[in-house]
């Protein structure tokens, strides 16, 4: 028996909500370093005790995690199952499409604007935040990849999308006459690499 599966992924438009956050996987070196999507109400009141300071007009920044490197798992495009007793050839076609861009992320009040691919935190805290965002233009590359498998009986083969990136967070206070009106995470993700992995297993019984 041969079983082969398309997985396909699809990404609308959040400006909340970056597409590395549709990630399969993303993985830091260290356990104790965390997305924001995963911070704790203990984390952001840790994070919020670093500004508290009341200020009279614009922002007061804390950075939690500054261009820490993350390794990732995109997507599985393709596994192709052969329970059968012979090997098979599968022929395939795919687009390759690198791309280098910075995403952005955020929680609370803090709000992300976007103009085309390019994105941007809105009442101006990116001017605010204490690191140097590398990148903020979409470039990207595409080739066509046409390649040639054998699967062996009892084997599988996975096709899957991973890559690596830098992540920098942390929370942020907008202060207007010395009131606080908003407040939240914010996080930038770059990626910095990504490739295809092929990768062929025996089946165990």
């Amino acid at each position: 028996m041969i079983l082969i599966l398309m997985v396909l992924t699809s990404h609308s438009l959040n400006l909340m909500a970056s597409e590395y956050k549709t990630y399969e996987e993303v993985t830091f070196k260290s356990s104790s370093y965390d997305l924001l999507e995963d911070y704790s109400e203990t984390d952001y009141e840790l994070a919020y005790e670093e500004i508290d300071k009341r200020r009279f007009w614009g922002w007061r920044t804390h950075t939690v995690l500054n261009n820490v490197k993350v390794s990732y798992k995109k997507e599985t495009m393709m596994i192709i199952r052969n329970e059968g007793t012979s090997a098979i050839e599968k022929d395939y076609t795919f687009k390759s499409k690198t791309t280098n861009a910075t995403q952005l992320s955020a929680s609370g009040s803090i709000g992300i604007e976007a103009k085309g691919p390019i994105q941007s935190f809105k009442t101006g805290l990116d001017s605010e935040l204490e690191f140097s965002v590398d990148s903020k233009t979409h470039t990207s590359e595409e080739e066509i990849i046409e390649i040639s498998i054998d699967i062996d009986p009892m084997t599988e083969l996975k096709i899957e999308v991973y890559g690596e990136g830098k992540v920098t967070n942390g929370v942020g206070k907008l202060y207007r006459f010395f009131r606080n009106t908003k407040k939240g995470g914010w996080e930038v993700f770059t990626v910095t690499s990504q490739y295809y992995s092929i990768e062929k297993v025996m089946i165990e019984e």
